[in-house]
């Protein structure tokens, strides 16, 4: 288990600096653009393609560390009253039935993207596809993580099912 701990803050590590490396640029380049729009600086057609790269490239490298903070979106209207042990069940079914196989398919294509952008791509380009790469193998990752988290938990071998919602994290997190 040791090693999906290590897992997890490798995965939280790279959606807390990828958000930090995007949302800010993406902030300066939309303060920029209404700065353009009245002083006239003639930077304004490379902005919206920088600002729309780095959220594509934000939304892609964070699916991971959402799935784990249990951060998508979720109907709880059913889920708030079932016990855990059927969370755990439903969770795991939706990871190998839907996460893993979604997970694969989006590596596959961003695979076959990447490899068919010529050397003459511009950088934003190249990050994209790097993105649309490295993100759904962060994202299976995270599923296999909650798919060992629990199967420990349904063999009693863990106190908490996963992901864990907000409110069962600790605090600080």
């Amino acid at each position: 288990m040791r090693i999906f701990d290590v897992l997890e803050k490798i995965i939280h590590s790279i959606g807390v600096g990828t958000a930090w490396l995007t949302v800010v640029p993406i902030a300066f380049f939309t303060g920029l653009q209404m700065l353009d729009r009245k002083l006239h600086l003639g930077v304004s057609s490379y902005l919206p393609d920088f600002s729309t790269s780095l959220l594509f490239i934000l939304i892609f490298m964070t699916f991971g560390f959402t799935y784990l903070r249990d951060g998508h979106v979720r109907v709880d209207v059913f889920r708030r009253k079932w016990p855990p042990r059927r969370l755990a069940w439903i969770e795991l079914g939706g990871c190998l039935l839907v996460l893993l196989p979604l997970a694969a398919i989006l590596t596959y294509y961003g695979w076959d993207g990447l490899m068919r952008t010529t050397q003459f791509a511009d950088t934003d380009i190249w990050a994209r596809r790097v993105a649309a790469v490295i993100g759904p193998v962060v994202l299976g990752l995270a599923g296999l993580i909650v798919i060992v988290r629990n199967v420990a938990f349904l063999r009693g071998r863990r106190d908490s099912l996963s992901p864990l919602s907000q409110e069962d994290l600790p605090h600080g997190d």
